[in-house]
């Protein structure tokens, strides 16, 4: 037979009983979803049911139900509950229970600048809910000004504490205001012109110049000595610094005192006051005929300049005379002086007599003066070092006025044959005839001291020979000395620039050396 899904109470009991089940339910609930059961559903139910249908003949077994009870719990909106449940279908809740409302957490936010405030509920099942609503308190404006600079403009900021911020108040860009400063180049630097703002680090540099590179430098000639070898110096003014160029060895203009030539190259004389006439007085000295003396065959005149005890009072007329004559012309000094400073003395002297002429022989040492003789040979070879080192650092090429009892006895021989250009007085007992042609190594002789000439002895020639304090010149009262020349020592003179000469080839060249 076919039974409603909905029975009441009284029905359910019957189809139990039918069914063969042990007994009713508990408690006749309604199923899950069913209506509540009342009087008038009861009445509804058993007016409305359907007509019996026959069971069938045979017997049925009774079904009992088991039932499997799960208990949902209340939440804060829905009621709790246990519901019974037989695997056959049949269900239905029972132990109903109220549902428990929400628990409500309060979270209060405070109103910022743009956001209002308001009380928040929150339950743990999600619901919530906000509340006590605040409108937002607006910005609190911090104000900044920041001026303008030379390339930013200015502005005043407003800043809120949340972070809200913005500018107003713009004030253009004032522009630099510069200084300008030259820096002059130097010899290695760049010039250049600096522009520097006062307001800001800002700078530049424009016109800049080429370094100077020395451009002032000055050339000092240093010339070689019987001490050192010569150079010349270039020095900056500008900047201190110096280098050495042009570098000439000692030697290279003198190589000692004897030369390698044995041909007479020139003829000349020696003078001084002693040579002269004189007028009414002392002072009144008259001139030498010097266009006689180069018709006589002289080519050359050694002047004495002078002594320790002061010029020879001759000396600026000679040299003015001879030099117009054409004549080649030397000078020399002749010495009292017993020390190096008293010899340093002389040589400064002389320097002073000498200034603003040319010279075609050299400047010439006469240390031969009885006073010296009490020195040892040390002491005079010093002297002797000294007054020609001196006139060599001026420019001038000196030598050495000598006899032969000073050059074998007194100094310092071979110190002085090595170093020194020689002008040798040795005189012969008489001189042939044609003693312009004068040819020593030709002649049978005796020296003046009564030595006998020996065959060779005249080979090795110093560069000048004082060969007679006797010789005699048609025309003039007095005797003159006479010499010959065996160097072409104006050649020398224009060939290094010395003695007033410009030097005629360019130096050597040498390498710079920086001076520290």
């Amino acid at each position: 037979m076919k039974l409603k899904h909905i029975l009441p109470p009284l029905a359910a009991v019957l189809i139990a009983l039918l069914c063969g089940c042990d007994s009713a339910p508990p408690e006749a609930a309604p199923e899950s979803g069913s209506l509540p059961v009342t009087e008038e559903t009861i009445a509804a139910e058993e007016t409305t049911a359907p007509e019996e249908t026959a069971l069938p003949e045979t017997e049925t077994e009774a079904h009992i139900h088991t039932f499997t009870e799960t208990v949902t719990p209340p939440t804060c909106e829905s009621e709790g509950y246990t519901r019974l449940s037989c695997a056959c279908g049949y269900m239905y809740d029972t132990d109903h229970t109220p549902p428990t409302g929400h628990t409500l957490t309060e979270t209060v936010t405070p109103p910022t600048c743009e956001s209002e405030g308001y009380t928040r509920y929150v339950c743990a099942c999600g619901y919530t809910y906000d509340t006590d609503h605040v409108p937002p308190t607006g910005h609190t404006l911090t104000e900044t000004v920041t001026p303008p600079t030379c390339e930013a403009e200015g502005y005043t900021r407003l800043t809120c504490d949340c972070g809200y911020t913005y500018d107003t108040n713009h004030i253009p860009p004032i522009g630099h205001d510069f200084t300008v400063t030259v820096t002059p180049p130097t010899c290695t630097e760049y010039g250049y012109t600096h522009f520097q703002c006062v307001a800001c680090a800002h700078g530049y540099d424009t016109d800049r110049t080429a370094p100077l590179n020395h451009i002032n430098a000055t050339a000092q000639r240093i010339y070689p000595t019987v001490d050192h070898d010569g150079y010349t110096l270039h020095t900056c003014p500008d900047c201190g610094y110096s280098y050495e160029d042009s570098f000439i060895k000692y030697a290279d203009i003198i190589t000692g005192a004897y030369v390698d030539n044995t041909a007479i190259l020139m003829q000349g004389i020696d003078t001084s006051k002693w040579n002269h006439e004189y007028g009414a007085s002392p002072e009144d000295i008259k001139p030498l005929d010097w266009e006689a003396l180069k018709a006589a065959g002289m080519d050359f005149v050694i002047l004495k300049a002078g002594s320790t005890l002061g010029i020879d009072p001759a000396f600026e007329l000679d040299y003015r005379d001879a030099k117009a004559a054409g004549l080649q012309v030397g000078a020399y000094f002749y010495t009292y002086s017993t020390t190096v400073e008293d010899t340093l003395a002389d040589a400064e002297m002389l320097l002073t007599w000498l200034e603003g002429k040319q010279f075609e022989l050299p400047i010439y040492f006469d240390a031969e003066d009885a006073s010296l003789m009490a020195l040892d040979g040390e002491t005079l070879t010093t002297l002797c070092r000294t007054f020609i080192g001196r006139l060599q650092e001026a420019g001038y090429y000196a030598a050495l006025y000598t006899n032969t009892e000073w050059l074998y006895n007194l100094l310092d021989t071979e110190w002085v044959k090595a170093n020194l250009d020689v002008w040798y007085a040795r005189y012969t007992a008489s001189l042939p005839e044609g003693q312009e042609h004068f040819a020593p190594s030709d002649r049978d002789f005796t020296w003046k001291d009564g030595t006998a000439y020996k065959p060779g002895e005249t080979d090795k020639r110093f560069g000048l020979w004082q060969y007679t304090d006797n010789g005699g010149v048609e025309g003039f009262r007095y005797p003159f000395d006479f010499n010959f020349a065996f160097k072409d020592y104006k050649a020398i003179m224009m060939r290094w620039g010395l003695n007033g000469y410009e030097m005629q080839e360019p130096l050597p060249d040498g390498s710079s050396t920086l001076i520290v």
